[in-house]
């Protein structure tokens, strides 16, 4: 006996299927756009010295424009000059490293910690990313980075691809 196979009730099938697969796509778009709205994913950061949390903050993951506005602050440029173009002189990692903390800690938190005008008065610095700098060490620095990149998406993906 032989089947006869319909290849128009294949090609529906086939369609269903890509049909299923793209609402899965579209739902799995969706939640991870409200994941982000959210600040979904973040993570509290307690700085200890000697044994002792000193300092309790959260911080939040960050978005590739929020990344490039980091740099860009912590960016010299060439003096600008009609009809050329500004060119990237260097950038200053350190700063660069302290506005991503910044952008990053949740916001109740940042008004408690880098924004503190009391803290900002007693330690003579004049913003918020100075305030950083003052407070945690470089190493601390380095750690809090390491997780706002994890938290962001620099970690390893789950890489489920079939060869």
């Amino acid at each position: 006996m032989i089947d006869y196979v319909n290849p128009d009730d294949e090609r529906q099938e086939q369609i269903q299927e890509i049909l299923l697969n793209e609402n899965e796509l579209l739902n799995g778009l969706l939640e991870l756009g409200k994941e982000k709205d959210r600040n979904a994913g973040s993570r509290k950061i307690q700085i200890k010295r000697d044994g002792v949390v000193k300092l309790e903050f959260r911080v939040r993951p960050i978005s590739e424009d929020e990344s490039q506005n980091c740099w860009r602050k912590a960016t010299k440029y060439t003096p600008f000059k009609k009809g050329e173009p500004r060119k990237a002189l260097e950038t200053d990692n350190a700063l660069f490293r302290s506005y991503i903390i910044y952008t990053a800690t949740l916001d109740e938190d940042r008004m408690k910690t880098w924004d503190n005008k009391n803290a900002m008065a007693a330690f003579q610095v004049f913003n918020s990313v100075e305030m950083i700098d003052r407070i945690l060490l470089a190493g601390e620095k380095a750690h809090v980075i390491d997780i706002i990149d994890d938290i962001s998406g620099f970690g390893e993906l789950e890489d489920n691809a079939s060869n």
